[in-house]
């Protein structure tokens, strides 16, 4: 017999895939817009196999944090997806950037009283 939260985590499981998927086409496609548009205007670019097997990782990782912030129930759920996967690059490079900072702000601001 199906136990029927059982079926509930399945359910979340096949969601959370498929963002992860969407996350993985928005690497890939990524990567290669960067190298059609790097080829086309003459620049060095060499096609690499583990920079496109981080972008589609960096995708799949992006696209599964993405989707867990975003209820199920949304239409336009799965196009914001694909589009962090496309840019996850980049949402990563701010991430980096402005995590740190922010968080050492946070805990200055603590040991000042503020």
């Amino acid at each position: 017999m199906i136990n029927p939260e059982d079926t509930s985590y399945l359910i979340k499981f096949l969601i959370s895939l498929k963002d992860i998927f969407l996350g993985f086409i928005g690497g890939f496609i990524a990567y290669l817009f960067d190298y059609s548009k790097a080829r086309r205007s003459g620049d060095d670019f060499a096609f690499k196999w583990t920079s496109l097997l981080i972008n589609i990782i960096l995708g799949g990782y992006v696209g599964f944090v993405i989707g867990g912030l975003i209820p199920n129930e949304l239409w336009w759920r799965d196009a914001v997806i694909s589009m962090c996967g496309v840019s996850s690059y980049k949402i990563l490079e701010v991430a980096q950037a402005r995590f740190g900072d922010i968080v050492l702000d946070k805990i200055s601001n603590l040991f000042k009283g503020k």
